[in-house]
């Protein structure tokens, strides 16, 4: 009920007013810059004194990207794929579970001394945090200035779907209160807030930019192959892909496929088929918590699913639909203890069931014991992913691209 009166008064809140610019001191003299202009151009900067190195957040349209930049040169990562990755090594993001697991309350206990920060009047609140079953005490510096109160509603939504991470806890605190918000607290300061244009020139795309065409982006239209393993690189051979997937089916042929991740007993296993300038990405899940396939998680948060279909292959369930908010047709299997998914490119005119009927060999698949390691646990041995032996072309960069990535990300909660 919570996300659906936050989102409510998102909507009514863009009505008021248009760009905006805030800036923030984070922990480890890290700077973020926030520029809205609206709610498909949003660009947040992330500055350190760490080699002179930034890395920035771009919403473009229904694409969003990672641009870290690197001797003078920027280097564009497609977040939706990080975030998929990421959620199947952690088990953590879109979980089923993840909400019944923790509890997060809070409230006012004292109201304190009046105050400026960043030009606006405020005032600093004495919260009790419950978090649970824990209290502690917290000071937070609020305002009810509107502009203000409404620059961060929005940007606390930005927030949540960047990382697709669904975070009460902070969305409710920077939300304090009706007509006021958070502008201060441990970790994240205010140093400006600006309500002046935000130049259309900022969200513009190199030109030449290898990019999948967006419905709504205005992105080149050529079709690029889709990554592999994104993020991680690749790590060995894909075991189990390897017996379930044919080498050719009705014009496709399979080009490549790899072992992504195998730690804590959870496995990522992807692959690529071609047929002339279209493909189709396959990725097996194994023993990974909370992995229910993109189907059902767009249909949970009442995102749209097109074209519908449900039906059985070699009496495994699956589902087929496109995907509205990225404009691709998407099949899920369900596995034991795994999750089969077929991504096509825009371009893709096969039906994904009759491929899935012809490529794979589901008989072939071993299932594996479900185990169950902590989401912490999977985060912490995070490193060990890029120190195996793999078959990465790039295993530093990957690495420093999943390092920038977590920074980034603890960056905009605050943690």
């Amino acid at each position: 009920m919570r996300k659906k009166l936050l989102l409510a008064t998102g909507v009514m809140s863009s009505i008021l007013w248009g760009d905006f610019r805030l800036e923030y001191q984070m922990e480890g003299d890290m700077k973020q810059i926030v520029q809205y202009k609206d709610a498909q151009h949003v660009l947040i900067t992330m500055k350190g004194n760490h080699r002179g190195e930034s890395s920035e957040q771009l919403i473009l349209g229904d694409k969003k990207f990672m641009i870290i930049e690197e001797n003078g040169k920027k280097r564009y990562m497609d977040m939706d794929a990080m975030m998929q990755q990421m959620k199947q090594l952690s088990g953590m993001m879109g979980s089923e579970n993840r909400e019944a697991d923790s509890s997060f309350k809070f409230k006012v206990i004292h109201k304190g001394d009046k105050k400026k920060v960043a030009g606006v009047d405020a005032q600093v609140w004495r919260l009790e945090i419950n978090e649970n079953g824990k209290k502690e005490n917290m000071d937070v510096v609020v305002t009810n200035n509107k502009r203000v109160v409404d620059a961060i509603k929005k940007y606390s939504q930005v927030m949540q779907q960047l990382t697709n991470m669904g975070d009460d806890a902070l969305i409710s605190l920077m939300n304090i209160k009706d007509g006021y918000a958070v502008i201060e607290f441990e970790g994240m300061h205010l140093l400006n807030y600006s309500n002046a244009d935000i130049p259309d020139s900022l969200f513009a795309l190199p030109t030449g930019m290898k990019v999948e065409n967006s419905q709504k982006g205005g992105l080149p239209t050529k079709i690029q192959k889709p990554p592999l393993c994104p993020v991680t690189g690749t790590h060995g051979v894909a075991k189990q892909l390897s017996k379930i997937l044919k080498p050719k089916a009705n014009g496709w042929k399979l080009i490549e496929s790899a072992n992504c991740m195998n730690m804590m007993g959870m496995q990522v296993e992807n692959a690529i088929y071609q047929k002339e300038n279209s493909y189709i990405h396959i990725g097996l899940s194994i023993n990974v918590d909370g992995e229910n396939g993109m189907i059902a998680k767009y249909r949970k948060n009442n995102m749209k699913v097109d074209h519908l279909k449900r039906g059985k292959i070699e009496g495994m369930e699956y589902q087929t639909g496109l995907l509205e908010l990225i404009g691709q047709n998407v099949m899920d299997i369900k596995l034991p203890n795994a999750m089969l998914t077929l991504t096509a490119t825009r371009n893709c005119k096969d039906d994904l069931s009759d491929f899935a009927k012809e490529a794979l060999d589901l008989s072939k698949f071993v299932p594996v014991k479900k185990t169950k390691p902590s989401a912490d646990d999977a985060l912490k041995a995070l490193g060990a992913i890029f120190g195996g032996d793999g078959a990465s072309n790039n295993k530093a960069s990957d690495s420093a691209d999943m390092q920038k990535a977590g920074e980034l990300l603890k960056g905009l909660f605050g943690k």
